[in-house]
């Protein structure tokens, strides 16, 4: 675990100087964990809170009700922070769940060492703090962004809203998004199904099109 490459891809590491980082990662119990794909993390019951970071690989992030039916909320790429949230209300009982979407390296550190200085007070503890708030309000403005596409009624307002929105983050009418069908149809709230009957009538329409998980979207006036 390099302290450069944290503090150039985590935005929870951002202005701390690298040859601070090494203490201060042994400060926070820092432990790096391999989850394979589909294997929970985080997941032990009544354990001291934990946040993490992805180092390499993915991890899903996805809500599940009192039936059982899982629904994805945000895809987790290199460099982001989760499970803060949750820690930080000490949200024991919560629905939500980590999940690797494949083979991945993930930094697992003691919440509450992060939230409460050490008596070393390390230098750039505060600033680390600071970085935290700042990605809880950004995840709030994703959720917000889930919120707003979900809450359109039929599935070509869903797709034409997310798609829109991938476009305006890419600033480019030819985007690659995040999520492959099933997930995209899970994170939609759609059967996986009918979406990609809607992807394809789309298509013939001349509204978009697509190869594989990269869009363009056409007659952008209209």
């Amino acid at each position: 675990m390099d302290p450069r490459e944290l503090v150039t891809t985590c935005p929870l590491f951002r202005e701390i100087d690298p040859e601070e980082l090494g203490a201060m990662l042994k400060c926070l119990s820092a432990r790096e964990v391999t989850p394979g794909r589909g294997e929970f993390i985080m997941a032990s019951p009544g354990a001291a809170p934990l946040m993490g970071v992805v180092l390499e690989g993915e991890v899903e992030m996805i809500s599940e009700d009192y039936f059982g039916k899982k629904s994805l909320l945000t895809v987790l790429s290199v460099g982001s922070v989760f499970g803060e949230s949750y820690s930080c209300v000490k949200a024991r009982n919560r629905t939500i769940a980590y999940q690797a979407s494949g083979k991945c390296r993930v930094l697992l550190l003691d919440y509450d060492r992060i939230l409460h200085a050490c008596k070393l007070v390390c230098r750039f503890h505060h600033r680390m703090i600071e970085n935290m708030v700042e990605l809880i309000a950004e995840k709030n403005l994703e959720l917000i962004e889930k919120l707003e596409v979900t809450s359109r009624t039929s599935i070509r307002e869903k797709l034409l809203t997310y798609l829109t929105r991938q476009a305006e983050r890419a600033g480019s009418l030819t985007f690659t998004v995040p999520l492959g069908r099933t997930e995209l149809a899970e994170y939609l709230c759609a059967d996986r199904s009918a979406m990609t009957r809607e992807l394809s009538r789309m298509r013939e329409e001349g509204l978009i099109d697509f190869n594989k998980r990269t869009f363009t979207l056409l007659n952008w006036q209209e």
